[in-house]
């Protein structure tokens, strides 16, 4: 016989004491303790086990509330059938008989010095809804549990620990999700606009990332699904989500993760908005938590925000439509979107919103191919955020790009800008940076309004671009704009262009020179990877946790594209 074997039932009687089989036959983990061969563990056979385990034994197996009798050097787990369930599906019944230590592993560098503190003083202790974090069902769950360690006595001397325990991880789970909806409720009773309903959802979810790790906001707008509001800093730059018009057309909420049952965690959940209501539908793409399994109650639990999210969106909507808002609202989101994350064979351009901001902002790029050797890059940052600043980069952007299609320099295009700064809402103050880049010549002409400077790097190491400068565009003391001037200096194969906008260099109470070294230094590392690796890199490694503001990077391959690149549009 060895651990965990049994011994034929008609043989009980001859193993087992009196005292056993009269407590053992009224439970389930009572009949388990019977058929186990103790012999073949420390314990050895219950005929021979002390007093002290004895009453231990048959007070657990005599009552339904969850006990763990632990007893020896080895502390030797017994349990009763009202601890079964603690255990799940992967550790009973393999847990009796055998070391607490090894029934759990994965909290037993917190639940092993409790032990020994009980044995080694023979005083017990007490945990109020303790989370732990453990393996018992296939995967990493996160659960709570109110319990007492209690010494066991033999002869006067601790033999072994009582654990009493109740699981509470259903009523801390469902009290924290309730504590969400109410906060979400609060932060969206205020919201008037559709825009700040979206922005007050991301920011109340924010709060509690135990059951939301991130919230993103799509609206249709027209005929595409715009990302509105998002709280997440990684995985912003690419979508790899779901088909969002399916999930609005489904009217149902859709997951991604787990196998398909209730039992496993998922990776997130994406709920259409809207729907009720003429012209307003979105999605709600709620980030699970790894550690929960994707049950029913999670599922009404998310269904629920989308809910109180939907009426917030309903109320906003129809005093928009009230006043004729929501037009400009569509077209706004439309003209403003930027796309996460462009990626060609030289170059990677990225942007980040700030956190708990709105997905469209004041920051902007643009790649404009102007003939089969140069390529136009700008970057700009408009004054603000949100719905007004987004209006204003849109502008920008399209009066920008039309004047590079006109053939016109980098401070031409500035110097037009100026003009149209000082007669656009939100445009005044604004910074630009425009650079050009022939690579026939293998050379770089720039001009910038009030922007951080280019910077350039490559095996001989790196370079400020800051020649040209001048006001932010519209600024100026005279009744006249300020003279834009272009600056050419020659570039190198292999170097890199890496263009930015402040909030990749910016800290509060540090120096600008301190961020801008500390980006010239990153960057001068990685100088020989691809443009793709580059951007990635320097967002991780820059971006700060919890900035207040926007974020554009692009980064910029410099030299011949790689055979097969074709012409300036792939290279």
């Amino acid at each position: 016989m060895t651990a965990g074997g049994g011994v034929p039932s008609g043989a009980l009687d001859d193993v087992n004491p009196d005292w056993l089989t009269t407590v053992a036959h009224g439970s389930e983990m009572g009949r388990a303790v019977l058929a186990f061969d103790w012999q073949a563990t420390p314990l050895g056979p219950p005929n021979d086990w002390p007093e002290g385990l004895r009453s231990a034994v048959a007070i657990c197996l005599s009552t339904r509330f969850p006990m763990l009798v632990v007893w020896g050097p080895e502390l030797i787990s017994i349990y009763n059938d009202g601890y079964r369930p603690i255990l799940g599906r992967d550790k009973h019944p393999w847990a009796l008989g055998i070391p607490a230590r090894d029934v759990w592993p994965e909290v037993w560098h917190y639940i092993g010095p409790l032990f020994e503190s009980v044995i080694d003083t023979g005083r017990p202790t007490w945990e109020q809804d303790r989370r732990l974090v453990v393996e018992r069902n296939g995967f990493p769950e996160e659960t709570y549990f109110t319990f007492s360690y209690s010494p066991l006595f033999d002869r006067g001397e601790v033999g072994g620990v009582l654990d009493l325990v109740v699981e509470t991880t259903s009523q801390v789970v469902a009290n924290r999700r309730l504590e969400c909806l109410s906060s979400l409720g609060s932060a969206l009773a205020d919201a008037e606009q559709v825009t700040q309903a979206c922005l007050a959802t991301t920011i109340a979810l924010a709060g509690h990332r135990d059951d939301v790790r991130f919230a993103d906001v799509f609206l249709r707008a027209g005929d595409q699904i715009v990302r509105v509001t998002s709280n997440r800093r990684d995985d912003m730059l690419v979508w790899r989500g779901v088909d969002l018009t399916a999930v609005i057309d489904s009217k149902g909420l859709t997951h991604v993760g787990g196998d398909g049952s209730p039992r496993l965690p998922a990776e997130l959940a994406a709920v259409p908005l809207g729907g009720t209501f003429r012209g307003l539908q979105g999605v709600l793409v709620a980030g699970l938590n790894p550690e929960r399994p994707f049950d029913r109650d999670y599922r009404r639990f998310v269904e629920s925000l989308a809910d109180t999210v939907s009426s917030a969106l309903e109320g906003a909507y129809r005093r928009s439509v009230e006043i004729g808002e929501y037009r400009r609202i569509s077209d706004t989101l439309q003209a403003a979107m930027l796309p996460p994350s462009q990626d060609l064979p030289t170059i990677a351009a990225r942007y980040a919103p700030a956190v708990d901001n709105l997905a469209v902002g004041g920051d902007w790029y643009d790649v404009v191919d102007l003939d089969e050797r140069r390529r136009a890059l700008v970057v700009g940052d408009c004054v603000g955020h949100g719905l007004e600043a987004a209006t204003a980069m849109a502008q920008l952007r399209s009066a920008a790009r039309a004047a590079l299609l006109e053939g016109r320099t980098p401070a031409e295009v500035l110097s037009s800008l100026d003009t149209f700064a000082a007669h656009t809402d939100g445009a005044f103050c604004a910074t630009v940076l425009c650079v050009i880049y022939d690579r026939a010549e293998r050379q770089l002409t720039y001009a910038g309004a009030g922007h951080p400077p280019p910077l350039v790097v490559g095996p001989a190491g790196f370079r400020w671009l800051d020649e040209s400068g001048g006001p932010p565009l519209a600024v100026t003391s005279q009744t006249e704009h300020p003279e834009r001037t272009d600056v050419t200096v020659s570039a190198v194969d292999d170097e890199v262009l890496v263009l930015y906008s402040d909030g990749l260099i910016e800290r509060r109470g540090e120096p600008l020179d301190l961020g801008m070294s500390r980006l010239a230094e990153t960057a001068s590392r990685i100088h020989s990877a691809t443009a793709q690796a580059i951007a990635d890199h320097l967002l991780h490694e820059l971006l700060p946790d919890e900035s207040p503001d926007d974020v554009v990077l692009v980064v910029k391959r410099l030299g011949a594209p790689a055979a097969g690149d074709g012409p300036v549009s792939a290279g």
